[in-house]
């Protein structure tokens, strides 16, 4: 698969496995991981999951054991994905940077890969492994919340937990465009959660201020002559605070409008609702007036056109009409 090139869709039925199995798949994983349990004589897992739109989904359950990464990690591949943990049944543990998170059923945390790790994984949990790019918050605001316990209490955390469970349950079902915007829903549905967590923490209007730009963002991507000073002038503040809000996070407001839009371009083209659509008219639709400027822009962020892009989605989907969707599991809990 070239670089950023989207996975194909896939589906993984649910699956039984012994503690020597477990261990072996998570020692083939990108970052190899570490796991130990007390019970490996009696030791079962029943893993089950899809990949939906580049986004990972994992269901598991089982007996209780402790996966590690113990090594900082500087792949850009496994930087750039969110992990969002979300317990459905049970407890667990998680520990990052100092921080620990005791989940317990109806809570959600989240963490990287790219650093150092410990979860001491009880009961059943959805697992989410999301790009960063997919996610409609900056990454730093991710990092800003590792090894935190959202609370099932909060509302918008009370929200994401009966959906998880649906999802956990079925995702080995997920198919098409419907699947794929339940899970764009989901992905949406996660980024809220951690900007309220961020918003609690931190107690600051920052965080607020940029929750509600982000979402005049969205609600306006469509629109071609969207601007940083209307931006601005309807969050209230000047143009030079807006920059210095998105420069907190490593970004610019011009940056992070064009990599929403392309992500919405993106979604589309993999969508086959869309297909009786010119890539241009897809581009227009989110606010790119020059099809060929999109075009240049596109590859520049995906290391693959456009027009190849919407292919290698067809080609897939057509494969599994013909062949059926494969059943082999991921490669076991917390994919990198």
């Amino acid at each position: 698969m070239k670089p950023g090139e989207q996975p194909p869709d896939r589906r993984f039925a649910r699956l039984l496995l012994n503690y020597d199995d477990t261990r072996r798949r998570f020692s083939e994983t990108t970052v190899p991981l570490l796991c130990t349990t007390t019970e490996s004589q009696t030791f079962r897992t029943a893993v089950s999951g899809a990949i939906v739109g580049g986004v990972v989904l994992n269901a598991i359950s089982g007996s209780r054991h402790t996966v590690e990464q113990p090594h900082q990690h500087g792949g850009s591949e496994t930087g750039a994905n969110a992990m969002i943990h979300i317990q459905l049944t049970g407890e667990s543990t998680l520990e990052q940077d100092g921080r620990a998170a005791a989940v317990r059923a109806g809570d959600i945390t989240a963490y990287t890969a790219a650093r150092p790790f410990l979860l001491d994984h009880g009961g059943e949990s959805l697992i989410v492994r999301i790009p960063h790019r997919a996610l409609p918050v900056p990454a730093s605001t991710v990092d800003d919340v590792v090894a935190v316990r959202f609370e099932r209490e909060r509302p918008l955390v009370g929200i994401v937990h009966p959906l998880a469970v649906q999802l956990g349950r079925t995702a080995h079902r997920l198919e098409g465009g419907a699947g794929r915007r339940l899970v764009e829903s989901a992905v949406g549905m996660l980024g809220a959660v951690v900007v309220e967590a961020l918003q609690a923490r931190e107690s600051g209007a920052n965080a607020s201020q940029l929750d509600q730009v982000i979402e005049y963002i969205e609600v306006n991507l469509s629109r071609p002559d969207l601007s940083v000073a209307e931006i601005a002038s309807a969050n209230f503040m000047s143009v030079r605070k807006l920059h210095a809000l998105f420069g907190e996070h490593d970004s610019t407001v011009a940056a992070w409008v064009r990599s929403r839009r392309l992500e919405r371009c993106r979604s589309d083209l993999a969508d086959s609702e869309f297909g009786g659509l010119r890539i241009a008219e897809v581009a227009a639709r989110w606010g790119f007036k020059d099809a060929a400027h999109f075009s240049r822009l596109f590859t520049g962020r995906y290391a693959i056109s456009p027009r190849e892009f919407r292919a290698s989605v067809a080609g897939v989907a057509a494969r599994a009409r013909v062949t059926g969707p494969r059943t082999d599991p991921p490669l076991v809990a917390v994919p990198l």
